[in-house]
């Protein structure tokens, strides 16, 4: 089957990365495993939006929620979408509440799905309103970029991890250059934003709250999708 890249997530302390794809035909999204690395991915010159040809495999025993975890194997990467294509993509799946996406167990007041009771599904597409969206930096011994955005239902929500590999390496080249205003300009200068919103594996917190916690797995900004034109 053909493939989409829709999500490049990395992680805060290996080099692994995990990858998430649409089936170009009905959009069903899968989530290889085991994870590829940032190596592979720039060998490959892997990117959102970029489509692969493979063979899917399930996995028997995922859970919710991950259940789109998978097996792939036999893949042949091939070209770029285009960005309307891609777009159309995205707006397939998209939805305009993060709370109606997923099932009223994510809202801006309840960020963490809890682990005895998951959603089905950890990623899903979400229309934000390009003018609500800004960045921020967090200082606690290490810089923490956070997103604040609103959904197209005009439920805020503050401080979202970024955990888009392209997306976060972009932002941190603006803040070494001390361009964050300008950087906050871009992003309410769009015409369409996407945002894929993930849910993390099961993580204890240092509050010892423990659950599946909401991040931004992938952050688009159309025309000229993000990180393509910076």
């Amino acid at each position: 089957m053909k493939l989409v890249v829709t999500d490049i997530t990395r992680f805060k302390d290996n080099d692994n990365v995990c990858m998430a794809l649409l089936d170009v035909e009905n959009c069903t999204c899968y989530r290889p495993l085991p994870y590829a690395t940032r190596e592979l991915v720039v060998q490959k010159g892997i990117r959102p939006g970029m489509i692969v040809e493979a063979t899917v495999l399930p996995i028997t025993e995922a859970t919710r929620p991950h259940v789109e975890d998978c097996h792939m194997v036999n893949d042949l990467w091939l070209e770029m979408m285009d960005d309307k294509s891609f777009k159309g993509v995205l707006e397939q799946t998209a939805f305009d509440s993060v709370s109606e996406a997923f099932n009223g167990v994510i809202t801006s007041k309840k960020r963490c799905a809890p682990h005895d009771c998951p959603p089905e599904f950890s990623i899903k597409t979400i229309r934000v309103d390009p003018l609500s969206m800004s960045l921020s930096v967090m200082e606690s011994g290490e810089k923490k970029i956070r997103l604040s955005f609103r959904d197209k239902f005009g439920e805020k929500f503050r401080h979202t991890p970024i955990a888009d590999l392209n997306f976060h390496s972009c932002v941190l080249k603006y803040i070494q250059q001390g361009r964050m205003d300008e950087l906050n300009a871009l992003l309410a200068g769009g015409e369409d934003v996407y945002i894929r919103l993930g849910l993390s594996r099961l993580y204890k917190g240092k509050s010892g709250k423990q659950g599946y916690w909401m991040q931004a797995n992938g952050i688009y900004c159309f025309p000229g999708y993000f990180c393509s034109t910076m």
